[in-house]
């Protein structure tokens, strides 16, 4: 038996039945009608668990996207085409969301790929040696031989979580978010000084999952309620989904770094 994993375990991206379909005809008549076993090409561990659950996400985007469940119906709907049970309402909405997907002004952003077009290979090398960056760090700051520091996130409270899902729900407002975060910052600072830590960390309260909370401030990124998937032993994440072209329409970190720094006179 050949087993045709035509449908992708490792993404969330609906299958292009209409090509899925030609490649198991090929395939068919290599190996023979009872010879053939439609599948994904691996386990559906690595992909979000339903799409149904999504209930907030964009129409258009989500009519992109396949989580595991819906792979099942794809891997089902292809083996009936191949025995001549071809549905096809699914399989012409599948085609109008690949097309979809490919035209759409969203995924193509004109002016970031004039911009990547637009690099140069010097874009990507620093002007300067390492040395003449570290010497100059040096004179800046003035650090001592072995100075210290911590990596860069303090304990997501109980009382941080309530104020950010305060906020997000329009609960309090955004003055009143800003003077939480910014007494947390206080805090962690005040902590650090007494520890006489040469360089300090703001200690990212105003963040929730590190990659969720710089994803949202990205243009081509979309995010799910329920789209979790196994990072390592029970852990698990919800990763933004990259659908289109990325670009970032504001500063992202400036803010609250210019916070930070005005708290002590030690490099933030």
């Amino acid at each position: 038996y050949l087993f045709a994993g035509v449908v992708d375990g490792r993404n969330i991206w609906a299958d292009d039945l209409a090509a899925s379909l030609s490649t198991l005809e090929s395939l068919e008549a290599i190996v023979g009608k009872d010879k053939l076993v439609v599948s994904t090409s691996c386990s559906l561990m690595h992909t979000a668990v339903d799409l149904v659950n999504e209930t907030k996400l964009d129409s258009e985007i989500k009519s992109w996207l396949a989580f595991a469940a819906q792979k099942v119906v794809e891997v089902n709907a292809l083996g009936k085409a191949l025995v001549g049970l071809k549905d096809e309402a699914y399989f012409a909405a599948n085609a109008a969301a690949q097309a979809s997907r490919r035209s759409s002004p969203r995924v193509n952003n004109e002016e970031v790929q004039k911009a990547a077009a637009a690099l140069k290979g010097s874009d990507h090398r620093r002007a300067t040696t390492v040395s003449a960056r570290l010497d100059a760090q040096q004179k800046k700051l003035n650090l001592p031989v072995l100075p210290t520091t911590t990596i860069g996130s303090f304990p997501q409270t109980m009382d941080l979580r309530r104020v950010r899902r305060e906020y997000k729900a329009k609960k309090i407002s955004e003055e009143a978010y800003v003077s939480a975060i910014k007494e947390e910052i206080s805090k962690v600072v005040k902590i650090q000084e007494e520890l006489d830590i040469d360089v300090l960390v703001h200690g990212e309260p105003e963040r929730n999952d590190m990659v969720e909370y710089f994803g949202e401030q990205l243009s081509g990124f979309a995010f799910t309620a329920n789209g979790w998937v196994q990072s390592y032993g029970s852990r698990c994440v919800k990763p933004p989904i990259i659908y289109g072209d990325v670009s970032r329409p504001n500063p992202m970190t400036v803010f609250w770094s210019k916070m930070a720094q005005s708290m002590t006179p030690r490099p933030m």
